[in-house]
């Protein structure tokens, strides 16, 4: 696991959200994706109803202007799927152990991690998710 000041020199090479395209065209676009696409995607395939947070691009742009805007690769996520499910897909991808196809989050590859990944705490009431983020939807 790379340390902090290693996270912190990738997050400067990549330059700034707004350096990368995430300006307000993006911010609206991503608003209106989010209004039609209310429910995470990767939360729904496990059966489960989570909020939509972040419009999340399937396959990573890496700067490519058309890759950036194809509506059609972006999927709905909550924050959980977003910052733990799919960062796991994208190092598998980069390792070429998946395919792009396997970068949605209702691909078998995805709810299998989400399955593997999902915290549940089972005290009282039994099955319920945490009610921290960090820690994943809520059931």
């Amino acid at each position: 696991m790379p340390t902090r000041t290693e996270q912190n020199a990738a997050v400067d090479e990549r330059g700034s959200a707004r350096e990368r395209g995430y300006g307000a065209q993006w911010d609206r676009a991503s608003a209106l994706f989010r209004l039609h696409h209310p429910i995470c995607k990767g939360c729904e395939a496990v059966g489960l109803a989570t909020a939509t947070e972040v419009t999340d691009h399937v396959e990573p742009h890496k700067g490519d202007h058309d890759r950036f805007w194809n509506a059609a690769m972006w999927q709905p996520a909550c924050r959980w799927h977003h910052d733990v499910i799919k960062q796991k897909l994208e190092v598998m991808f980069a390792k070429g152990t998946i395919v792009v196809a396997d970068l949605w989050l209702d691909s078998q590859a995805a709810v299998r991690l989400t399955l593997a990944e999902l915290p549940v705490d089972v005290g009282v009431g039994g099955g319920r998710k945490s009610s921290d983020p960090s820690q994943g939807p809520a059931l």
